[in-house]
């Protein structure tokens, strides 16, 4: 009886080793999500699609609160490996490109250094490359674009 028992002690730590290793070589992939938002000027107030999440910086912090509505355009999500960039056409024509340069591995909020472009197709780049180290999950906007009588602004959010 005692031999079945170290068997099978045995058995579930060889398992629970096994389930370790799988666990840790499954990271979760890192993740841009990008939305694209048009900020214009009403006459019925402040109106803010219902789609958005709750961005307290769109009725608090300059450039928004010069405009007191908000739509939804698109909003999509990119794989990030360091050093590959990933591209996306926006609907003003241009296409924003985004490059992970790096990430912290202190203790800590992991943070991540991105590199964003905005650039018109037969032109010169729109908007000289930006670079940003931001935090998991808080967003960061790049804008000023002019669309449709009001203004794209991007907001990126690195998430894993």
């Amino acid at each position: 009886m005692r031999a079945l028992l170290a068997l099978l002690a045995s058995i579930s730590i060889a398992i629970a080793g096994i389930a370790d290793v799988a666990w840790a070589g499954s990271a979760r992939p890192t993740t841009l999500e990008l939305s694209v938002l048009l900020a214009t000027h009403g006459d019925a107030g402040t109106s803010i699609d219902p789609q958005l999440r709750e961005l307290p910086q769109l009725t608090r912090d300059e450039p928004f609160v010069r405009y007191d509505v908000y739509r939804l355009i698109d909003r999509r999500a990119f794989a990030l490996e360091t050093g590959k960039p990933v591209s996306c056409a926006l609907v003003n024509g241009r296409t924003v490109r985004a490059t992970l340069q790096g990430k912290s591995d202190d203790a800590g909020p992991r943070r991540y250094q991105i590199a964003v472009q905005i650039a018109e197709p037969g032109k010169k780049d729109y908007l000289r490359t930006l670079t940003v180290t931001a935090s998991e999950n808080q967003p960061f906007f790049v804008g000023g674009q002019a669309y449709r009588g009001g203004t794209l602004f991007l907001e990126l959010v690195i998430r894993t």
